[in-house]
């Protein structure tokens, strides 16, 4: 049997990051996230890293944030926000989060790490109890999703609400890039070792994780991707075929569909989680590799900033 654990700061950061789209923020805004921009025949696309759980003290936005959704036509994020039904989303994730073949969560881990996850969850006050029925990654999002609360973050205040609301109270055309189903099956079809180390990882670095997210946002909202991509990509070390199912294979079939748009004609808005825009094999990088010109918008007055080695 391989007992070879994933390193510490690594599973959880990345896998959480995927499994919640979870993005806090302390910091005030910088130059601004960055914004890219592909330009069809016919439309106009742009490209805007997403942050999902955000705090009050977090607003106002970045003024660039509002000029982007202002001039969209479209808004494309990674799930239809505004059709979302809490109610058959809870069932969706009920029917897939249980477990349903007579084990509980402590069979799955088996003994010693439900153990080491007993004892981690205490220390943060999480009643591991509550979750026996459950699978290890819906564990995962429950203790993620406790912990981010009892922070102050909400998931109603995060980027995509707060643009969707904007969107559909402006008369927008909002469109999904997946569904919640496709989006909850990446991790249920996560091996279950994998799961398990998940949910160990997520409970070990709980405590820290506000600190861990500071950083991350601090760079989102100064626009500096390379330290995005730094901070969020080596979560990925060591992982490649999760790294496949996750992040590529989903870039590569949103290229698709954000080319379609711009061909279509109007502006397109295309907000999807941060790490979907930075780093090799981003959605940015697939674009160009297909000889498309992406280049980055700067915020003041919306001139062209050329990313170093981009032609003019």
């Amino acid at each position: 049997m391989n007992n070879t654990r994933p390193p510490a700061r690594q599973v959880c950061a990345a896998l959480a990051l995927c499994l919640l789209a979870v993005l806090t923020s302390s910091a005030l805004a910088e130059d601004g996230p960055a914004v890219w921009e592909v330009r069809g025949t016919s439309g106009t696309v742009r490209l805007l890293g997403s942050v999902h759980f955000l705090r009050d003290s977090d607003y106002p936005l970045p003024a660039v944030v509002d000029r982007v959704l202002e001039e969209a036509d479209t808004v494309l994020f990674e799930l239809d926000i505004d059709e979302l039904d809490p109610m058959i989303g809870q069932l969706l994730i009920m029917r897939l989060g249980v477990l349903d073949d007579g084990r509980q969560l402590s069979d799955v881990m088996g003994a010693s790490d439900y153990r080491r996850a007993e004892r981690l969850a205490g220390e943060i006050d999480v009643d591991l109890q509550m979750l026996a029925a459950v699978k290890p990654w819906y564990a995962a999002l429950n203790v993620m999703t406790v912990t981010m609360v009892k922070l102050g973050f909400d998931p109603q205040l995060g980027l995509d609400k707060h643009l969707a609301a904007r969107a559909s109270a402006a008369g927008k055309e909002i469109v999904g890039l997946e569904t919640m189903e496709f989006q909850l099956r990446l991790f249920d079809d996560l091996p279950e070792r994998l799961q398990s180390d998940l949910l160990l990882q997520t409970l070990e670095e709980a405590a820290g994780i506000e600190d861990q997210m500071d950083r991350m946002v601090s760079a989102w909202r100064g626009g500096r991707s390379d330290d995005l991509s730094g901070q969020l990509l080596e979560s990925f070390r060591g992982y490649p075929s999760v790294y496949r199912s996750l992040v590529i294979d989903r870039n590569r079939d949103w290229v698709g569909k954000i080319l379609e748009h711009a061909e279509r004609g109007g502006n397109t808005l295309v907000v999807v989680g941060a790490l979907h825009l930075v780093g090799k094999d981003s959605v940015i990088d697939l674009l160009r590799s297909r000889g498309v010109e992406v280049v980055r918008l700067e915020e003041r007055g919306f001139s062209v900033l050329r990313e170093p080695g981009v032609s003019n």
